[in-house]
Formats: C-alpha cells, sequence, structure tokens
C-alpha cells in the first residue's frame, strides 16, 4: 500500500515536480497540499498522512511554524517530516531539526532523497 504523503509547498512548479516525483515511484500518494502555515497545518490534520514533505518558506507563515503546531497537537500518529527546503544552511538545518522535523534536505540537490526515504519508509511498514 502506497504512504499517504501531504505537500506544503508555496511553488506550483516544484508542487507539481514534487508530487510527480513522489508518485512516479509507487511508493507514495499527494493526499493534499498547501501553500501557507494555516492550511497546511489543518490539511495534515485533517487527512492524517504518513508523511509530511514541507518547504520552509511559505506564501503565509512558514514551515518551521507548522512543525512546532504539529508537535503541539495530540495527535494519534504523528507523521513523518520530510524538510525540503532552498534555505539549506546549517541556522534553518538546526532550528527545524529543533523544531522536530526527521529528515532534511535541499531542493537543488537532494530532491531524489525524499523519494529515497519514503520508498524505505513503505518498504518498512509493508513488511511488519
Amino acid at each position: 500500500m502506497a504512504l499517504k504523503v501531504y505537500l506544503v509547498e508555496d511553488s506550483p512548479v516544484l508542487r507539481d515536480r514534487v508530487i510527480e516525483s513522489l508518485e512516479d515511484t509507487g511508493d507514495s500518494r499527494v493526499v493534499g497540499s498547501a501553500d501557507t502555515e494555516d492550511d497546511a497545518v489543518r490539511g495534515i490534520v485533517a487527512s492524517t498522512p504518513d508523511a509530511v514533505v514541507l518547504d520552509i518558506q511559505l506564501r503565509q507563515g512558514n514551515g518551521l511554524n507548522v512543525l512546532r503546531r504539529l508537535r503541539s497537537l495530540k495527535l494519534d500518529v504523528r507523521p513523518l517530516v520530510i524538510v525540503l527546503t532552498n534555505f539549506s544552511n546549517p541556522e534553518f538545518r538546526v532550528r527545524a531539526l529543533t523544531a522536530g522535523t526527521d529528515f532534511f534536505f535541499d531542493k537543488a540537490t537532494e530532491l531524489h532523497r525524499v523519494a529515497e526515504v519514503l520508498g524505505a519508509l513503505g518498504n518498512t511498514s509493508s513488511s511488519h
């Protein structure tokens, strides 16, 4: 069974590219997307995804606040969170890890790693 992924990305071009990349593997299916902080939190809570792919810079708000808000909610199951951003300097990496992300990847050089992580997660969950 494909993992349910929620995508938080403010660029329509990148959003389409990430969706295509994830769905081409067959390991993941995107169950929703948002480009603002508030829509992201609402959408994640409503769709109960297995994983969230999250940009830091959003049309309104930011991904670090999304992480903090998700962590403060009493979710039955906490989704795996992958930050995928152009803001890949060490300061943002530390801030994202402190806020609760599981993985932190640079959009320019590590987009393929998102599909790798989700594929590994899907293989692990389907073998249990």
